[in-house]
């Protein structure tokens, strides 16, 4: 396997580890020093960049309290010799307010030594905001 299909299977079993909400195998995916990021935003507890596993697991936490994930579609991987993007949409609940929003997604994976080192991730970052206030 050339290193873009490497990198391709990698990410698909990070998304894989996601939907089966497998924390083991998605930190077994990851890079020590990994850093996880999505936009800033003042609304929205899980926004930033946290690195390491520790910040990994601080996120999916906030997340976790935060969200109810009802929908993420990845729907094209776009590689290279180090990273892929994954293009797709996704639904998610604000659990304190309880609306719900949607977006479109990029979400950005750069892999190095066979582990994800960098994921950032990209969608509407006003409506997912409004969802939260």
């Amino acid at each position: 396997m050339n290193s873009t299909e490497t990198n391709l299977a990698i990410v698909k079993k990070l998304y894989d580890a996601f939907s089966r909400k497998d924390i083991n195998s998605i930190l077994g995916l990851l890079h020590d020093d990994v850093e996880w990021g999505e936009p800033e935003n003042p609304y929205n507890p899980a926004a930033g960049t946290r690195k390491g596993h520790a910040g990994f697991l601080e996120w999916i936490n906030i997340g976790k309290s935060a969200e109810d994930i009802l929908l993420l579609n990845p729907q094209r991987f776009l590689t290279d010799a180090d990273s892929v993007a994954v293009v797709g949409n996704m639904k998610c609940k604000a659990i304190r307010t309880q609306k719900i929003y949607e977006s479109d997604f990029v979400h950005f994976i750069v892999i190095r030594d066979q582990k994800v080192w960098k994921f950032q991730e990209f969608f509407d970052t006003y409506i997912a905001g409004e969802a939260f206030r």
